[in-house]
C-alpha cells in the first residue's frame, strides 16, 4: 500500500490525498460506513432546466424562428444539448423548412394551414 502512495505522489503531487485521509476512507469502507454507489461521480456538473431558462429559449426561438441551437447555447451559456432537450422536449418545437415551429397546432391553426394548402392546389 505504501508504494502505492509513494506512485500517487509522484503522479499527483501536491494535488493528491493526505496518506492519513485515505487510511480513514479505507477503514471507513472496510466498516461498512461508506456506499461507493453514494459517492459523487466525477464528470461535468447538470445544468438544471428550469423554468426561467425555458422561458428564455422560447423568447429566442419567438424572436428568430431561424436561430440554432448553437446560437440559444452560446447565448444563454448552456450545453447545445441541453438547448435541444428543452426545445424538443419541454417546448415541443419541431424544426421546418429551417425553422421552428410547434409540433402541435390549435385548431385555428390547422383550419388556416388546411385553407393555405388547398388554395395552392388549385391554383397549381
Amino acid at each position: 500500500m505504501l508504494q502505492k502512495l509513494r506512485r500517487k505522489k509522484e503522479v499527483y503531487g501536491e494535488q493528491s490525498l493526505a496518506r492519513c485521509t485515505i487510511f480513514r476512507w479505507f477503514q471507513c469502507y472496510e466498516a461498512g460506513r461508506v456506499n461507493i454507489k453514494d459517492l459523487p461521480s466525477p464528470g461535468q456538473a447538470h445544468v438544471v432546466t428550469d423554468s426561467p431558462t425555458i422561458l428564455a429559449v422560447d423568447e429566442l426561438v419567438r424572436q428568430n424562428r431561424r436561430i440554432t441551437t448553437g446560437e440559444i447555447a452560446v447565448e444563454l451559456s448552456i450545453s447545445k444539448g441541453t438547448v435541444h432537450h428543452m426545445i424538443h422536449k419541454k417546448l415541443g418545437y419541431g424544426k421546418v423548412c429551417a425553422q421552428w415551429v410547434p409540433k402541435h397546432l390549435s385548431e385555428n391553426q390547422k383550419t388556416a394551414r388546411m385553407g393555405v394548402c388547398l388554395t395552392k392546389q388549385f391554383l397549381h
